[in-house]
């Protein structure tokens, strides 16, 4: 796993932040099926616009891990937005591969600071802040995370399937 700290402005996390907020209570956020307290738009099949800010980010990250040879995440647009509530978390788990011979890849952005809600990868806490985004291999790499404290945690992912 890597953290990249400040990864994105506070501009731009409230952006974000403020298009999850004003969406979160839509069908578009579904139950995130990871037996928390979090909703995500992961799983929609509305139609759904995402901020040009979004995509904008989304081109950042291509160009800063010099991304070659993948295809989007199988979720609109290769991302999607997560909100998680007080006393949410997340067992470990491995996410799917979506395509043969590529592994998944996930780069998540932390919009809001919180009382906890840390990243879990495999045995090992991570505390990440507003702005930072971790990058990992959901696909091969047990993660979750601890129990949030604070009322919510606003979160932005971005997925790619890279070759082997």
């Amino acid at each position: 796993m890597k953290i990249i700290k400040n990864f994105i402005n506070d501009e731009d996390c409230d952006k974000l932040s403020e298009w999850i907020e004003d969406r979160k209570d839509l069908d578009l956020f579904q139950d995130a099926n990871m037996k928390g307290n979090r909703l995500t738009t992961r799983y929609t099949t509305k139609d759904i616009v995402y901020p040009q800010v979004a995509f904008e980010i989304r081109n950042k990250i291509i160009t800063h891990l010099n991304l070659k040879n993948f295809k989007l995440a199988p979720f609109k647009y290769g991302m999607y937005a997560s909100i998680a509530f007080k006393g949410d978390d997340c067992y470990l788990h491995k996410d799917p591969r979506h395509f043969e011979n590529h592994i998944t890849l996930h780069c998540n952005l932390k919009l809001n600071d919180t009382d906890g809600g840390d990243v879990l990868i495999e045995k090992d806490n991570y505390e990440v802040q507003k702005g930072d985004i971790w990058i990992y291999p959901t696909s091969e790499i047990n993660h979750g995370s601890n129990t949030l404290l604070s009322d919510k945690r606003l979160i932005w992912v971005y997925g790619f399937c890279i070759c082997e």
